[in-house]
């Protein structure tokens, strides 16, 4: 009971977080502009809370693991807090750039040890349809968050925009502090300390399954920017699709993840979860050289709906490995790296992209998402040993 009570404190801290943080961020760059921000003012405080979340995660989790969970959840949330009562009562551009840096910092703190709490709620057997489910928290909230900071804009302004993100950070924090344990021990914890955890991972051999899901990861993350980027730009201009299509064509991936991520964690704790990531993977980068031949909302609508139907099916089966691979690791440390990776990904996508588009057009930038998470998924294979003799025979069995 103290476990599943546990779980469900968890998921609606990430809700409250993800939804808080979505609202937010979707009008953040709005926001500073309408305080005059251009050219360097613009960009610094996005480009402080990338580097800040890709640079420390690593370190964050070492600390969690060093340090213990429910002190770290509760730094990471109390930053948080600051940041959205800050953000109530300030207008100047210099300290908002400081407190984008903050909340960059609070992510690469809570990420990891949300992670790690969860991943002590759930046996090797369901670790799968656990973190799947956990991850509708995430999905779902995301998905929500620019439709409710919409209506908040509207009605009340930014103002109502980080009320609403207090109030939910705050909602967070009391749930941390009743629902997660001052000790909690696990048998799953090894290693000596967040400094040999660091080099145990930078010195994994060239067939670690955890190399294998940081490139997984990386590519994919670069698909995900590239499209979020650039499919808006071809959405209305080559396509000319309204406001109204182009948000369902862009919504349609995340709700169908959201849908999905409990019944394909429940398959991935029954069919092998490499060979899930590869195919999901390999799919999802067909389906991006089709997007540059869609003809129309129809088309379009059924690649956004299997590119996150396919999207879906290495996701519980990644996060898995990936907490599979934290317990021999450390766990904090572990995610946190995976973070970086990711976040590394999410940043280095649009900066391509941008290149591509001006040099080759903007159809150069589709095959190049495919081709990268191609790659990913041939890195993943050679790494994670996917086709090695342990793997086939749980195929066949």
């Amino acid at each position: 009971m103290g476990t599943r009570n546990l779980f469900r404190g968890l998921f609606l801290i990430n809700f409250a977080i993800t939804l808080g943080f979505g609202i937010a961020d979707a009008f953040f760059s709005m926001y500073v502009f309408s305080l005059g921000a251009r050219g360097l003012l613009l960009g610094l405080p996005l480009v402080f809370y990338s580097l800040s979340k890709i640079i420390l995660s690593p370190f964050m989790g070492a600390w969690a693991d060093r340090i213990g969970r429910r002190r770290v959840a509760a730094i990471s949330l109390g930053l948080y807090l600051f940041v959205s009562v800050c953000y109530c009562f300030t207008t100047s551009l210099p300290l908002i750039t400081i407190l984008r840096l903050l909340q960059g910092i609070g992510c690469a703190m809570f990420r990891p040890v949300v992670v790690s709490l969860v991943s002590d709620c759930t046996s090797d057997k369901k670790r799968a349809t656990v973190m799947g489910t956990f991850d509708i928290s995430f999905y779902g909230a995301l998905s929500m968050g620019p439709i409710v900071g919409g209506i908040l804009k509207d009605q009340w302004g930014f103002q109502g925009i980080f009320a609403t993100l207090t109030l939910l950070c705050i909602l967070a924090l009391a749930l941390a502090l009743i629902c997660i344990p001052s000790q909690r021990t696990t048998s799953r914890r090894t290693g000596h300390g967040g400094t040999e955890h660091f080099r145990n991972i930078l010195s994994v051999t060239r067939h670690s399954t955890l190399r294998g899901l940081l490139a997984f990861i990386f590519g994919r993350a670069c698909g995900i920017s590239l499209l979020s980027a650039f499919l808006p730009i071809m959405l209305t201009t080559k396509l000319g699709l309204s406001g109204t299509q182009t948000g369902l064509v862009m919504a349609s991936s995340t709700l169908v993840m959201t849908l999905f991520l409990r019944p394909v964690g429940m398959l991935s704790d029954r069919a092998p979860r490499k060979s899930l990531v590869v195919a999901g993977g390999t799919i999802v980068s067909l389906l991006y050289f089709l997007i540059p031949v869609a003809v129309g909302f129809s088309q379009i609508l059924i690649l956004g709906v299997g590119i996150g139907l396919f999207s879906v099916l290495s996701q519980p089966a990644s996060t898995a490995l990936l907490v599979e691979e934290g317990s021999r690791h450390g766990m904090g440390l572990t995610v946190g790296t995976f973070n970086a990776v990711l976040n590394l990904g999410f940043v280095s996508g649009p900066l391509l992209g941008a290149g591509l588009q001006n040099t080759l057009g903007l159809t150069a930038v589709f095959y190049t998402a495919g081709i990268m998470g191609l790659g990913a998924v041939a890195l993943f294979m050679v790494n994670a040993k996917t086709w090695s003799g342990r793997t086939m025979n749980s195929i066949a069995g």
